[in-house]
This record gives C-alpha cells, structure tokens and sequence, in this order.
C-alpha cells in the first residue's frame, strides 16, 4: 500500500533530531494500518494463527495470562488483545518489542506459506510493509528502524545509511553471520543503554570478522588472538594495500587504537575502587567506528576474493 505524499507533509520541515522515548498515537496508528493491510491479504485462519503466536510469545516474554482483559472475562481475539496492548502501553521498549515481533512474521510469511506449499499471493508484499514502517518511523522524527528483523537505532541519517546499513549489507553473507550477530548485539545493548556491553560486542563483531578473513584467505592465527595480533596477521599477508600503510602513516595506528582500545579502556576489564560509566556518546562513536573499520576489511578483503 502506498505511503502518499500529501500536502501537510510536503509542507513540514525536515526532522533533524530524532526521538527515542516514545510512540505517538498517531505512529501507532499509522503502524497498526500497516499491519491491517498486509494481513488482509490472507485467509483469516492463517492471520489467527499468526497472531495467535505473537500472542503467546509476547505473554511468556512477560509473565502475563493476557496482554489484556476486562472485569467480565469478555473472550476477545489474539490480534485485538496484542492491539489494545501495543496502544495502551507507554513503554517504548514493549512498543518496539512488539512492532519487531509482529514484523519477524512479516517478514517469514513467504518462508511459512512456501512450507506448507503455498504460494504468497497477496499484492502487498513483507519488503513493502517493512519499507513503509521505516518511512513512519522517519516521518514522525522516531530514531529507530527495522532491519534485518531487529529494530535498531539511528542517531544520524547519512551515518547510519553510509556505515550501519553498509555494515549489515556486509554481514549478511552468511560466510559473516556470527560477525554480523555480535554487531546486531551490540545495537540491541546501546538501544537499553547498556554501554560497556556495548562496546564488549563491538571488539567481538570486529575480531570475528577479522578471524573470518583469515580463514577464508587460509592465513595462519588462533581463535585466542586478539583484535591487535588479528590486524597484524591481515597485513603481514597484505590484506590492506602496501601503498596504504606506506603513505597514510596513521592508518595502522587508526585501526590498532581505535575499537580495541576504547573498549580494553572502558567496557572489557575490572572497574577496581571506582566505578567506570560509559556515557552514550562512546557507544555511538564506538558503534560508528566499528562499522567504519569492518566496512574497509571487508572491502579489502573482496579485491582478493569477492564474497559469494
């Protein structure tokens, strides 16, 4: 269904900063028409079934008999009870809990329906209901988007576009898929706010694919080799051009000091007496730079074997 671009939008001033503390009702909404036009298009078994599982899922996630009832015990449907859940609570991280579960089978209905031998015929396809639910996020000036099925977080536009995307394009090979969980994780810690984790599963996304490049070119380390001794075996073997290193002097220097040593220095070892707080800019940074850094291995690595 398309998104229209009408006046009022036309008209309204570009949103530069984002919000992470709520969901409007008017995004609800417009998320909940997305979800009704896209399960519209499906036998109404098929959709019971879906929402009957969402349901479930949701209620042992946390702890509840129903996400929501009455003082009469009125019988209501799976789909209205997620709905009336989803539009009652203000806890941004219960709404984009269930915004990411419900787009999860979204995205699985073709892989569901072909399982079972059939053919998705709806005119309203998962890539498009994920577009549109992006577009909303960003119309409404919301700092969160959904990707690879895990809602994740954008503090800036053109960086999350030029290097948080690109970085996921890469990792979806599945030859980087344990690489490419350790950089979801590390989002997922910085949308709670949990920053030393954070820049703990930054150094594990950069580490392991730096482990997976030398498998794939057959260059000798060891699974306990650190992100340095990684980096060291990449160019001994010439992954990063010679002409690289020789004329940008700092290069090195740049990929040895950056990921590793913001996290050794404030998220990977004891606090001692005082207690270390690692403010959210640092993982923002952190999360950009990791991105960064992946993004040029794993280029250099395709201008000698490109990934399948």
């Amino acid at each position: 269904m398309a998104i229209h671009n009408i006046y009022s939008k036309r008209n309204r001033k570009q949103i530069d900063v984002f919000s992470y503390e709520n969901l409007s009702e008017k995004l609800k909404i417009q998320i909940e028409f997305i979800w009704s036009n896209f399960f519209n298009g499906f036998e109404k078994s098929f959709t019971k079934e879906i929402w009957e599982k969402i349901h479930r899922i949701l209620c042992e996630e946390y702890g509840k008999k129903l996400l929501f009832h009455d003082e009469y015990g009125t019988q209501y449907s799976d789909s209205y009870r997620v709905l009336r859940y989803f539009e009652d609570t203000d806890t941004i991280d219960e709404n984009l809990d269930v915004i990411e579960l419900v787009f999860k089978y979204i995205g699985r209905t073709t892989e569901i329906l072909n399982n079972r031998g059939l053919n998705f015929r709806g005119n309203y396809n998962p890539k498009q209901a994920i577009e549109d639910l992006n577009t909303r996020f960003l119309e409404n000036g919301v700092g969160f988007e959904y990707q690879d099925g895990n809602i994740i977080r954008i503090d800036n536009k053109l960086l999350h576009k030029e290097v948080i995307i690109e970085t996921l394009h890469f990792l979806t090979s599945n030859t980087f898929k344990n690489a490419n969980e350790e950089f979801l994780s590390a989002h997922e810690h910085y949308r709670h706010k949990r920053n030393k984790e954070c820049l703990n599963d930054c150094l594990k996304a950069l580490e392991t694919t730096m482990k997976v490049i030398c498998q794939l070119n057959n260059w000798e380390f060891s699974e306990t080799d650190t992100a340095k001794k990684l980096l060291d075996t990449c160019i001994k073997n010439g992954l990063i051009p010679s002409f690289l290193l020789s004329h940008f002097t700092s290069l090195r220097t740049s990929l040895e000091s950056g990921v590793p040593t913001i996290r050794n220095k404030l998220g990977g070892h004891g606090q001692g007496n005082t207690k270390i707080t690692v403010p959210a800019h640092f993982a923002s940074y952190m999360l950009y730079l990791t991105g960064t850094t992946i993004n040029f291995l794993v280029s250099c690595q395709q201008k000698i074997k490109p990934l399948v």
